[in-house]
């Protein structure tokens, strides 16, 4: 009976030492989860954080291009009216060089006579 208690106090000894050192390996995992917890939530805040950012760039970019196009309209109405502008001009010239060779074709006849 004694040698067997004996083996029963060794056996508890070292179910104990055993149990010790699980309790050891189960708090050191449950920090690391933790840290990985952690980890997780900060790179989630950046991943928001980066998804924002990137929708005010979106948006961003959305007005310029709004702008640009409004800048660009404008841009082709001023173009037109010019365009309108120098095809009258030009028709007055032509009627003016008309005119022009008209008069100069009379005074030369005038001069003939």
């Amino acid at each position: 009976m004694s040698a067997q208690a004996d083996q029963y106090g060794n056996e508890l000894r070292s179910t104990k030492g055993e149990i010790s050192e699980l309790k050891r390996m189960i708090s050191r995992l449950q920090n690391e989860i933790q840290a990985v917890k952690g980890q997780r939530e900060s790179l989630e805040g950046q991943i928001v954080e980066a998804e924002q950012r990137g929708e005010g760039a979106v948006q961003d970019a959305k007005s310029r291009i709004k702008d640009l196009e409004l800048a660009l309209q404008r841009a082709k109405q001023d173009m037109a009216r010019q365009l309108r502008e120098y095809q009258e001009l030009m028709n007055v010239k032509l009627a003016l060089d008309i005119e022009i060779s008209t008069y100069r074709k009379l005074l030369e006849g005038e001069e003939e006579r």
